[in-house]
């Protein structure tokens, strides 16, 4: 039964208590900061009504037909979820500090999703130029096909599970492109954000580019480079991508192997050491970049 007391104030992390099975994939140990994704699959749910300081988006997995009991604010609504549903790309959103309950029914024994968390102090400032931080709400949404949504969910597990730590600049990216999002069709006033025709300026270009070839070795976050520009997280990928026509993670990795390149000349350099000195997560990180970049793998390269 739903309780009928007052909400328990949850983060994401203590979500998990409330579950029976240990997620099957976190973003918790890799550094990620303005988003977090658990991926999990769990029995059926009674959850006594809670409520999230971070948004939530639900992005449901699988091929099962589940019955969702659902309480918003004390409101009983009930969603159904057939198999044609997953394979349209439908994604739920509960904003922060909204309370809500579910309940699960189902022929089945299992139930698969995807939770992305959004901090609401990212979400407001991604994009200051644009949007009033104190004007910032978003609408609750049930079941609803939202394609880019769902395709940045998938991204954010994929990019996860291949790179784990190495994630963290790429998190940082997709959580930029959600937040606009969100805020474009989600929200409960419109926010029009500025349209720029030219990209960077060519010292703002500069600036922005010496900045990443500094920092190339380190755990690098987008966060730093648009604050070393003074602008907004939203608006440096914007415009960087019009200025090079690359997004600042395609050029980062870029810059890291073409640094790579450069190393692996050094037959007394370990392919494990040059990885470390560009920046990447691990020496299997190192190869997957480098090999899209490339073509081949970092040892064929030295060998060639």
């Amino acid at each position: 039964m739903m309780s009928a007391r007052l909400p328990l104030v949850i983060d994401y992390v203590d979500w998990l208590k409330f579950l029976p099975n240990p997620p099957l994939l976190t973003s918790f140990q890799s550094g990620w900061s303005s988003i977090q994704l658990v991926h999990s699959c769990q029995p059926l749910v009674d959850l006594p009504e809670v409520s999230n300081p971070q948004h939530m988006i639900v992005i449901p997995m699988g091929h099962q037909a589940v019955d969702l009991e659902l309480v918003f604010e004390g409101r009983k609504q009930v969603v159904s979820y057939r198999e044609e549903d997953y394979a349209s790309g439908c994604i739920e959103l509960c904003p922060a500090d909204l309370s809500y309950g579910l309940r699960s029914h189902s022929t089945v024994k299992t139930m698969e999703w995807i939770h992305c968390y959004l901090e609401p102090t990212f979400l407001a400032q991604i994009a200051p130029e644009s949007v009033n931080p104190d004007h910032v709400e978003l609408l609750p949404t049930l079941k609803t096909v939202d394609l880019l949504i769902h395709q940045i969910g998938l991204a954010l597990k994929s990019s996860l599970e291949v790179d784990g730590v190495g994630s963290r600049f790429y998190a940082d990216s997709m959580a930029t492109a959600l937040s606009a999002h969100l805020l474009r069709h989600y929200s409960t006033r419109k926010h029009q954000f500025r349209e720029h025709e030219d990209g960077l300026s060519k010292q703002k270009l500069k600036q922005a580019i010496d900045y990443i070839q500094a920092h190339l070795g380190e755990d690098l976050s987008l966060s730093e480079i648009a604050h070393e520009l003074g602008m907004s997280q939203y608006y440096f990928c914007r415009l960087f991508k019009r200025s090079t026509g690359m997004s600042p993670h395609q050029y980062l990795i870029q810059q890291r192997v073409e640094r790579a390149k450069q190393l692996l000349k050094y037959p007394e350099q370990t392919i494990t050491f040059v990885a470390m000195e560009c920046g990447f997560a691990n020496q299997s990180h190192f190869a997957k970049c480098f090999r899209q970049c490339t073509g081949m793998n970092p040892k064929q390269f030295r060998n060639s």
